[in-house]
Order: structure tokens, then sequence, then C-alpha cells
């Protein structure tokens, strides 16, 4: 079931976070939706909770992690605006297979798993909405897999200031660096000397609280 403590909001739906959707078949996903606001740190599911349906988020971030026998936690994904969450038990059902968790204050939108069964079943577009939506992760997790077996700790440190366009720009980290850790399978520790030895060689120059690659 989900946390405790989650909060549905009076808030207007909008089409906006169905923006893909003609006006009709936005309509027929706001009656099987609704608005959840969370706060920092609080549970949106957990791993083995029955499934009760997808998320979309609408603001803030929102991690899916898996904790191991030792209690390390790795982060599978960090979810953002318009990213769909948990979308693949959407077409098996069972239970989640990970947990999820707020990053930061934020707000998703909560599909009643139900009634969303049927209207998939009989609305062509909304299933392929929710399809799509789910295939758009997989280069992440493939990303994941690389970052696992393929790339050294630099190099996934360097991979993810790339995504965030550090390459061209100065940028701010938008995630602490504990989650960064956990995101990349590293620890805390390594993160810290890795980000001292770019810096000592000037691959990465910081400042103000902003960083900026500058590899050759």
């Amino acid at each position: 079931m989900l946390a405790t403590g989650t909060r549905a909001t009076t808030d207007p739906m909008t089409s906006l976070e169905f923006k893909e959707l003609s006006a009709d078949m936005a309509a027929v996903l706001r009656t099987v939706s609704h608005y959840k606001r969370y706060t920092k740190n609080e549970n949106v599911f957990l791993e083995g909770d029955r499934y009760a349906g997808p998320y979309l988020v609408v603001e803030g971030q929102f991690k899916i992690y898996m904790l191991g026998e030792d209690g390390k936690e790795s982060i599978m994904h960090i979810f953002r605006t318009n990213e769909l969450i948990a979308g693949g038990p959407l077409f098996l059902g069972g239970t989640y297979p990970a947990s999820c968790s707020a990053l930061s204050d934020g707000c998703l939108v909560a599909f009643e798993y139900e009634r969303l069964k049927k209207i998939i079943q009989s609305h062509a577009m909304i299933h392929s909405f929710f399809l799509e939506h789910s295939v758009r992760l997989m280069p992440r997790l493939k990303e994941k897999i690389e970052n696992i077996t393929l790339r050294t700790g630099e190099e996934r440190i360097c991979a993810y200031f790339r995504s965030l366009g550090a390459d061209k720009a100065a940028v701010t980290l938008d995630i602490q660096k504990n989650q960064l850790a956990a995101l990349l399978d590293l620890t805390p520790e390594s993160v810290s000397r890795i980000f001292n030895q770019l810096q000592a060689r000037g691959a990465l120059v910081v400042e103000d609280k902003t960083y900026r690659l500058n590899e050759t």
C-alpha cells in the first residue's frame, strides 16, 4: 500500500501533465488520477508493496532505489519532471520491485491502478502514452549497467557532469554528493577523492558551488 503521510491536494488537474495526449484523452486520464504532494525523504512506496499504480512527476526529484543486505543503498534512477515512475508493473501487476522516495519536496500525479487498466484496454492512445513513457527509462538502465561493469569511478562522474551540460558551461550539482555516490555505485569517500583528483589536474573547475568540465 502507499506510504502513510502522503497528502492528496485539491489543486485542479490540468492537461499540462498529459500534453502528449489530445484534450479528450487527457480528460479521460484525469478521471483516474490526482495530485499527491511529498516532503523531502518521504516514501512513495517500498519494495514489495502491492502495486497500486504508476506516478508521473510534476515537480521535484524522486529516486528509485534498492537496499543491499548490508544496508547499502543503490539508486537505480532519479526521476524528474514528466518522467513516469513504476510504469513497467502497470502491464504486469504484482508488487513494486524497488522503493521510491522524494529527494526534495515535490508533487506526483498518482494513477488508480484498477481503473487505469480498464482505460488502457479500451484506449490505444493512452496505452501508447504509458508504454512510451516506460520505454524512455531503458537508456538510463543501460547506462546503469555500463557504469557498474565498464566504467571507472572517474568516468562515471564525468559522464554525469556531461549529462548536466558541464562540458559546455558551469552547472550546479542537482543532487547531494552522497546521493550521487549511490546513483553511480560508488562510496561517498570515493566521490570526494575523485572530485579532488579532477580539480587537482584542472579537469574539473569549481567556482561558487558550480562545476565545469575542462576536458582536453
